[in-house]
């Protein structure tokens, strides 16, 4: 792992190509047990913004000083639940007022729960390394606001540089093995959409 992220992140951290492919394994598997549309196109969009959005919300507040820790406020148990239950609410009434448009209508079906998977896997994906560590304090960020969350070094740093600084080094990427193993599935499931029995899709 490269010095500066190990330096000024905690050592459990999860990052953003590892949060998406972890979500979008997630999203298979929910769709193969539930026998629902594979993820196709439409919702990988809202997967995809549920598989960051903690982080889109805590980090960059967290470095402004705006928020105390980079995982609290969006990383609650709490705040989850309340945000995953006003995107189903949203995409239940854009869907009721256009019901013409048919890629509105397409998106409204498949967000709540592609949005909900996302988010909740990347809590799921950040809490994985304290588990296995031990380090059941590191978790308090859960109980927000009944819980202080943890305070991390990295956050004096801005996210994006962290990111760059991780990136530029892909190399190295910690997360390599789930990124790839994500990708193989993607292109499988593209492959058999194409070539296997017709099976209802997203899109």
């Amino acid at each position: 792992m490269p010095q500066f992220i190990r330096v000024h992140d905690s050592p459990c951290s999860v990052f953003p190509l590892g949060h998406l492919a972890f979500a979008y394994l997630w999203y298979v598997a929910y769709a193969a047990l539930t026998r629902r549309p594979l993820p196709a196109r439409w919702a990988l969009v809202p997967m995809a913004i549920g598989s960051q959005f903690p982080d889109l919300i805590d980090k960059p507040l967290a470095y402004y000083g705006v928020l105390a820790s980079g995982r609290s406020v969006a990383h609650s148990l709490l705040i989850t639940v309340l945000i995953a239950g006003l995107v189903t609410w949203g995409a239940h009434v854009l869907h009721r007022w256009r019901p013409a448009h048919r890629w509105v209508g397409r998106l409204c079906v498949v967000t709540p729960a592609a949005f909900s998977i996302g988010y909740l896997s990347h809590l799921v994906g950040d809490s994985l390394g304290p588990l296995r560590a031990g380090a059941y304090d590191s978790l308090t960020y859960l109980g927000w606001p009944l819980l202080a969350a943890p305070r991390y070094a990295g956050d004096s740093v801005a996210p994006w540089i962290r990111i760059l600084e991780l990136y530029r080094q892909s190399g190295t990427h910690p997360e390599r093995p789930l990124i790839v193993t994500a990708l193989l599935v993607f292109i499988s499931l593209r492959v058999w959409a194409r070539f296997g029995p017709p099976r209802p899709a997203d899109g």
